[in-house]
Formats: structure tokens, C-alpha cells, sequence
């Protein structure tokens, strides 16, 4: 991974109508909550995505996979995998695209809301982004412990 030094890790909560999404710092050490897109298209979103990735100096993106509980894909996941195709088309191999098992990574996120006493309307804004963040330092973590 030495052409990601000094550059940020993009995690993906993907959802059929909002992506949730965590930047890391230039260490990949530590990841926060950035925002949320709408998922209106594929093109659009990729389109949206290739923005955030030019603007902030991404070299990694960690997308959040949810396997069914026994093992299987799943609807989103087939979503997914066909995003991750568009995505790679778009952005070429100057990035490296990760896919991490996202399974309970929302019910993480929504104890953590609650346990912030974020009212539920504010919750709702946030927690794709928080889900995200999830995800993605999570990856960072696995990655870190394996070098």
C-alpha cells in the first residue's frame, strides 16, 4: 500500500435511497463522519464520488458489504457489487477499492447516537455517515493489526 501514503481512506455505507460516508485522516489511522449523498443513479453517484475523491485526496475506499447472516449475499449486495463495478470503471486503478463485512454496523451506529442523546430526527441525518465510519475504521483497525 505505499502509493496510499499521505492520502485519505473514503468509507462507503452504501443504502438504496442515501451513502453514507467517513473520511480518514492522511494516515489512514483514523476515521470520521463526513456526509451522506443520495442515491438518485448510479452515474450520478459516481459522479458525486469521483468529486469527493479528486477534492480530497483519496487513495483508498473501503466499501461496507452486507452478507446476509448465513454467509449469503444478499438484494443490496448484488446493488453493490454492481456499484463497485461502476466505480472502478470511473476511477481506474489509481484506487484501491476495498470491500469490508458492514454486518451490524448500523445498529453500532444507532447505540452510539443514542448513547451521544442525539434526538431521533438529528439520528436519522447522521447515521449513514456514522455507519460508515464504523466500517471503515474497522477496516483501518484489521489492517493496522495485520502489518
Amino acid at each position: 500500500m505505499p502509493e496510499n501514503i499521505n492520502k485519505k481512506a473514503l468509507g462507503i455505507d452504501f443504502g438504496l435511497k442515501r451513502i453514507g460516508l467517513s473520511l480518514s485522516d492522511d494516515t489512514q489511522t483514523i476515521a470520521f463522519p463526513f456526509k451522506y449523498i443520495l442515491n438518485e443513479s448510479l452515474n450520478k453517484t459516481v459522479s458525486e464520488l469521483k468529486e469527493i475523491i479528486d477534492k480530497e485526496n483519496i487513495g483508498l475506499i473501503v466499501i461496507g458489504m452486507p452478507i446476509g447472516l448465513k454467509g449469503k449475499q444478499t438484494e443490496i449486495s448484488l446493488k453493490i457489487d454492481e456499484f463497485i463495478k461502476k466505480l472502478k470503471d470511473e476511477t481506474g486503478e489509481e484506487i484501491d477499492v476495498a470491500v469490508y463485512d458492514e454486518r451490524f454496523s448500523s445498529v453500532q451506529a444507532q447505540k452510539s447516537l443514542i448513547e451521544q442523546n442525539i434526538k431521533r430526527k438529528k439520528r436519522k441525518e447522521k447515521i449513514d455517515s456514522v455507519a460508515s465510519t464504523f466500517i471503515l475504521q474497522s477496516y483501518l483497525n484489521k489492517q493496522k493489526k495485520n502489518l
